[in-house]
């Protein structure tokens, strides 16, 4: 059965089925975490390419049971190619410190964090804005969409009751953003603070299946640019579904995502807003474990994106491939995977390629 524990971490959002796209997570042993992701894209008409690597850099550090800290940054270089044009960025992401702090009977979990600038801002209008702008894209989902801003600072609270079978839980977060210049020679831009709701639930058939979910609502105050406020993003409501099955010594997991329509500001440019579609993804992770506890994997996602308000994000992308997960040393613990995705993005048919080694060594109980 899903502990308590793990359960309000999922509230919180430091942990998904697929541990995909999320910066930290609460462990109960200290480690250091590394590895590659290579990301390439190409369209199959107008000589696009774009490319991106990410070497991520996490430490946690579990000095108890009840307590989790940790560091990440992600050295990340992006190069965008056209016929006419070519922009490449290099930067250090800011630095995200983290906290979690279980609490009571593991019925309740509070967190801080905050993000240091470290970050790459006052892009370059020619030189690296057209990358930055590429990688943004939700469809892509490049690993790194967002280099540097300015100090950030975040809280949570996530409590949980257990019901039989059942876990049901719910969640308060809040972010408060500094001021930064995203474009050299741009005014000041300070995105607006945020709160985020949550409420989830988790129920396990007979040891060998269980589902879980949450449905969230993020409220968005107003961005301001040289201390005058301009918009506000409309808020964003969010909801997931995931299942896991085992059967011998196969393992599926199924996470259905969906990000309802809305309209948000652009980070890199104060002087107009964009929208974001209606955005599905469904994704599953099939593995087979042998005896020694490693496996082989089998990967595959479905992204169906519809078009904004100005009738631009329409994306249909599937990937798929192979992985395998597995440790190879005592303390040594090694992921690696390869997928090929197909698709159309604004109806231009494109291509991309991934590979990503995951690598994460176990320094104490």
């Amino acid at each position: 059965m899903l502990s308590l524990r793990v359960f309000l971490l999922l509230c919180l959002g430091f942990t998904s089925a697929f541990a995909q796209n999320r910066s930290s997570h609460l462990i109960n042993r200290t480690s250091a975490q590394s590895g590659a992701l290579f990301q390439y894209w190409s369209t199959s008409d107008r000589g696009e390419r774009l490319h991106e690597l990410v070497v991520p850099l996490v430490i946690h550090y579990a000095p108890s049971a009840r307590v989790s800290l940790s560091l990440l940054n992600t050295p990340t270089r992006a190069s965008y190619k056209s016929s006419d044009n070519t922009s490449s960025l290099f930067a250090f992401s800011d630095t995200r410190l983290a906290s979690a702090f279980i609490l009571g009977e593991e019925r309740g979990v509070l967190n801080f964090g905050v993000s240091l600038p470290s970050g790459r801002t006052q892009l370059d209008p020619a030189q690296e804005l057209p990358a930055a702008e590429k990688i943004t894209s939700h469809a892509l989902a490049l690993p790194t969409s967002y280099f540097g801003g300015g100090a950030e600072v975040s809280a949570g609270l996530a409590l949980a009751l257990q019901a039989g079978n059942w876990v049901l839980g719910a969640s308060i977060s809040g972010v408060y953003h500094d001021s930064f210049t995203p474009i050299a020679g741009s005014a000041k831009y300070q995105p607006g603070p945020e709160l985020g709701f949550a409420l989830g639930f988790d129920r396990v058939f007979e040891e060998s299946h269980r589902i879980f979910g949450d449905v969230s609502y993020t409220w968005y105050g107003k961005d301001k640019s040289e201390g005058q406020k301009i918009f506000q993003s409309e808020g964003k409501l969010a909801f997931s579904l995931a299942s896991v099955l085992h059967y011998s010594s196969l393992q599926i997991l199924w996470l259905l995502q969906n990000n309802f329509k809305r309209t948000s500001p652009f980070a890199l440019s104060t002087s107009y807003a964009i929208s974001y579609g209606n955005e599905l993804e469904l994704s599953t992770e099939w593995a087979r474990k042998n005896a020694a506890g490693n496996a082989w994997l089998a990967l595959a996602e479905l992204r169906l994106h519809a078009a904004n308000n100005e009738g631009r994000g329409q994306a249909t992308i599937f990937t798929m491939g192979p992985g395998w997960r597995g440790q190879i040393s005592a303390p040594v613990q090694l992921q690696a995977s390869s997928q090929l995705a197909l698709g159309k993005l604004n109806d231009t048919k494109l291509w991309g390629v991934e590979i990503n080694v995951g690598v994460v060594y176990l320094i104490s109980r």
